[in-house]
């Protein structure tokens, strides 16, 4: 006669794929993690200095995005319970990544750091009114080289392939800020790419030598 084995109960299968998922998340967060710590040269190239004023070539840059489009859809997602945690989300992107928003940004680089102010254009454009341009500051972030924790942030920086690589990594937000200067280091390309439990962003930013 065949043997008949007894099923489990719903509430232990539940249990197991619950175990299951916890276990598959713990993985992916723990890659993710890794990558943001992975190894990156803490000397710069010779020549790469991002040292200056910069302001944006909109022609060549994509828009900020738009956050309140974001905040819409994902207000869709967590009614429909595919997005669990809100903190999470990418309509506070611009405020952890300004370059998104940044019109011009004022660099100051040596061997050990890097301090970066970003601003908008109508300040640069008038470079006599010193105090003036001082109040169209909106952020400022200070880069050091190789791993840091700021702020519940796990930061990452340094080079790879001739471009300074910026990692960052807090509870479910994942970025990567790659910058390389072209035409001579008259021109600063940056690329974003920030991942979230609601949406991912990916924008491409350049910005030109002013002085």
């Amino acid at each position: 006669m065949p043997v008949v084995r007894p099923r489990p109960p719903l509430s232990l299968m539940a249990s197991l794929m619950a175990s299951l998922m916890a276990l598959l998340m713990a993985a992916a967060m723990a890659a993710l993690l890794a990558g943001c710590v992975a190894s990156l040269d803490t000397t710069a190239p010779r020549g790469f200095d991002l040292t200056g004023e910069w302001l944006l070539d909109e022609r060549q840059s994509d828009a900020p995005p738009d956050l309140n489009a974001i905040r819409r859809r994902e207000d869709r997602d967590v009614v429909r319970n595919r997005q669990s945690n809100p903190s999470a989300s990418a309509a506070f992107v611009v405020q952890d990544y300004p370059v998104l928003n940044a019109g011009r940004l004022h660099i100051e680089q040596d061997a050990q750091s890097m301090g970066i102010r970003y601003g908008q254009n109508a300040a640069l454009e008038q470079p006599q009114q010193r105090s003036a341009a001082d109040q169209h500051w909106s952020a400022y972030r200070d880069i050091s080289w190789g791993v840091r924790k700021r702020d519940f942030w796990t930061v990452n920086a340094g080079w790879a392939d001739g471009a300074l690589v910026i990692r960052t990594a807090r509870g479910d937000v994942r970025g990567e800020e790659v910058m390389a200067l072209e035409d001579g280091g008259r021109r600063l390309r940056i690329a974003v790419r920030v991942t979230t439990e609601g949406e991912d962003v990916h924008a491409e930013r350049v910005y030109r030598r002013q002085r």
